[in-house]
C-alpha cells in the first residue's frame, strides 16, 4: 500500500485509540484524526507529513512552526450542485473523507482534465482557476470550499475531525518558487482561517503536484 494511504490509516487508528480514552471530550475531539499534544498549533505540526517532507527536501530550513495565521473570515455557504460522477471518477482515490465518510474534499476534478495514454490515465490543466469542493456523499452534491486564481495550486486535504478540514496549498511566486499555505475550514461553524509560510521554497510546484497525483495512479501531463 502506498505511503500516503498507510500514513492516513496509521493516524486514523491512533485517533480511534485516543477516542476510547477521552469519552468526556466533545464529539469533534473524539473523532479527531490528528493526534493530540501540547500547544495550540499541534494540528499544524501533525498534518501533511508527506507534503512537509517534500518541502524540506527543497528547503532544509522548513518547519511547520513557520506557518502563521494571516486571515480569518466567515465561510461562505455556496449553493450545492449535483456531482458529475464521470468527471469525479478519475480522481476518486484522491478524495479525502471525514471520520464517518459522510463528507469528502475534492481538490482536482474542477482543475484538471483526464485523458488516456494506452491504459494509463493522465491529467492536464483545465480551468485556469483553482477550486476545492466539499462532497456530500449521501446527497451526491458538492459545495465550493475555496476558489483561487491561477497563481495558486492545491496539493492535499486532511480532516481534523468530522466537521473540520485543512487544505495544503501554495501560492506560485515564480516558476520555481512557492509560498506554502494552509486553509483550516469548518463549514458547519462557518469559519475559515488561512495560514501563510513565512518564507518561500525553491521548488517547481508541479513536481510536488505530480507526486501527489501519482498516489491516485494519475500522470501529470
Amino acid at each position: 500500500m502506498k505511503k500516503w494511504i498507510t500514513f492516513f490509516i496509521t493516524v486514523f487508528l491512533i485517533g480511534c485509540a485516543n477516542n476510547d480514552a477521552k469519552q468526556n471530550k466533545s464529539e469533534n475531539e473524539n473523532d479527531s484524526l490528528i493526534t493530540e499534544g501540547s500547544g495550540a498549533n499541534n494540528w499544524r505540526d501533525n498534518t501533511f507529513k508527506e507534503l512537509y517532507s517534500f518541502y524540506k527536501n527543497y528547503d532544509s530550513s522548513f518547519t511547520a512552526d513557520s506557518f502563521e495565521l494571516s486571515q480569518q473570515s466567515t465561510f461562505v455557504d455556496h449553493p450545492a450542485e449535483a456531482i458529475d460522477v464521470n468527471k469525479l471518477q478519475p480522481f476518486s482515490k484522491l478524495i479525502s473523507y471525514n471520520t464517518d465518510s459522510t463528507f469528502g474534499v475534492d481538490l482536482f476534478s474542477y482543475n484538471y482534465l483526464p485523458g488516456k495514454i494506452g491504459e494509463r490515465v493522465y491529467v492536464e490543466a483545465g480551468e485556469p482557476d483553482m477550486e476545492a469542493s466539499l462532497i456530500d456523499v449521501k446527497k451526491k452534491e458538492k459545495k465550493r470550499l475555496l476558489y483561487l486564481g491561477p497563481s495558486y495550486i492545491l496539493f492535499e486535504a486532511q480532516w481534523l475531525n468530522k466537521n473540520e478540514m485543512v487544505i495544503g496549498a501554495a501560492e506560485i511566486i515564480f516558476e520555481n518558487k512557492i509560498k506554502p499555505l494552509l486553509w483550516k475550514i469548518n463549514p458547519t461553524e462557518r469559519t475559515l482561517e488561512m495560514y501563510s509560510y513565512q518564507g518561500v521554497i525553491k521548488s517547481n510546484p508541479f513536481t510536488i503536484l505530480g507526486a501527489r497525483l501519482g498516489y491516485g495512479d494519475l500522470i501529470l501531463k
